[in-house]
């Protein structure tokens, strides 16, 4: 008889037990996903099961629960989780006690977070800094504005033209005044040169307050660039910081998750675990009070025995007293002689049944007992010479 090892599962519990366990309840009228995960539909259709067939409704498959589901399957169910059966003290078999180990998925729960710890983002590193600071250092050292006309080059050319314009109007002038006076030079001539010149001068004059201005402006607009280029600068600065913030923001959501992964795992692995070991305990509290009825149902028979192996004596007792006062004191007197000259030896029992019946006493190995202590076998070698010692001792 091959003996089945079976892993206690229970809420929580996820593997190959449970997709065995949800295959096994189906095979049962279930309908249940074969999925691997025990969750409450499972937990549902166990305690269902258990009500229905006299188990204790606590949705947890231990033994009892795994014996009877598969009473009527040919199916062997194997499990890397449980440990091989044992013989114990009391003589009957149980498993080993269940013993803690993290799962596979709970490992790589914590690789995870290991790998998590090792991606932390650096710190931020501005790529625009550099450039900021260069364009404040040129906005602070600036100088104020200052016009000069001899060294601007535009008003230079205006200047060369005006003056050579001015200086061809004085002399057309001069001569148009002298042509109307029969060709000689006179003083109104010569004045209305001299203001023919004056007028472009004074059109210079306009034309360099408006040269001043454009530099002014020039001036003003290039300054105005430089605090455009740092706003700028800065803009593309605070989106640059705000997505290393939503980066680190993120990682640390992501770490946030994945402990709140471990933990809800290992918690609920646990939990199977402990709910695991109070139903190993469970089991072995009954096998040990099926040892212990065992052993109670064994002195008892003994004890019957014992009586009626009593009751025959008494009963023999009776029927030789009322033979011997039946046959009078002179058969009686040669009985006791025959009795003296016969040779007399001990008959021993072959059975515990039978030792119990010839001593009244239940409190030695029964054969199946016998067998299992090596010790036992190897001093007495066989069963009958055991009996046969422990009649000797106790009879």
């Amino acid at each position: 008889m091959i003996e089945i090892a079976y892993q206690t599962i229970s809420y929580g519990s996820s593997g190959e037990d449970v997709k065995k366990l949800q295959e096994s309840l189906n095979e049962k009228g279930y309908s249940l996903t074969v999925d691997g995960i025990f969750g409450s539909k499972t937990r549902a259709a166990v305690e269902d099961y258990q009500r229905k067939n006299g188990l204790n409704v606590d949705g947890i498959v231990g033994s009892k629960t795994w014996g009877s589901i598969n009473s009527k399957s040919t199916t062997t169910t194997t499990t890397t989780a449980s440990k091989p059966a044992t013989s114990t003290a009391a003589g009957g078999n149980s498993s080993t006690r269940p013993e803690y180990e993290k799962s596979q998925a709970v490992k790589d729960a914590e690789a995870e977070i290991e790998d998590w710890e090792k991606n932390k983002p650096g710190a931020y590193e501005s790529k625009y800094d550099d450039e900021i600071d260069r364009l404040v250092e040129d906005i602070l050292s600036r100088e104020d504005f200052r016009y000069d006309m001899q060294s601007d080059p535009l008003y230079q050319q205006y200047r060369q033209m005006y003056m050579e314009n001015g200086q061809k109007a004085m002399r057309d002038t001069v001569g148009q005044a002298a042509a109307l006076t029969g060709g000689y030079a006179n003083s109104y001539a010569v004045t209305a040169g001299n203001q023919a010149y004056a007028d472009y001068l004074d059109e210079l004059n306009g034309i360099a307050l408006d040269l001043r201005d454009r530099a002014y402006e020039m001036y003003v607009d290039e300054g105005e660039k430089l605090i455009a280029d740092i706003t700028i600068l800065r803009d593309l600065e605070g989106d640059e910081y705000e997505k290393y913030l939503n980066t680190l923001e993120q990682y640390y959501a992501d770490g946030d998750y994945l402990f709140k992964k471990l933990v809800e795992m290992s918690d609920a692995e646990f939990e199977a675990f402990v709910a695991q070991v109070e139903a190993w305990e469970s089991d072995r509290d009954y096998e040990f009070k099926k040892y212990q009825d065992d052993l109670d149902r064994q002195e008892f028979e003994a004890e019957m025995a014992f009586k009626e192996s009593e009751a025959a004596r008494d009963q023999a007792n009776k029927d030789r007293a009322a033979a011997q006062k039946s046959s009078g004191s002179g058969s009686s007197s040669s009985s006791s002689k025959k009795t003296k000259s016969t040779n007399e030896y001990t008959v021993y029992p072959e059975t515990y049944k039978q030792y119990v019946a010839m001593t009244g006493n239940g409190r030695i190995y029964t054969e199946e007992m016998f067998m299992k202590d090596e010790n036992a076998k190897k001093k007495y070698g066989t069963y009958k010479n055991y009996l046969k010692v422990m009649y000797d001792k106790y009879a």
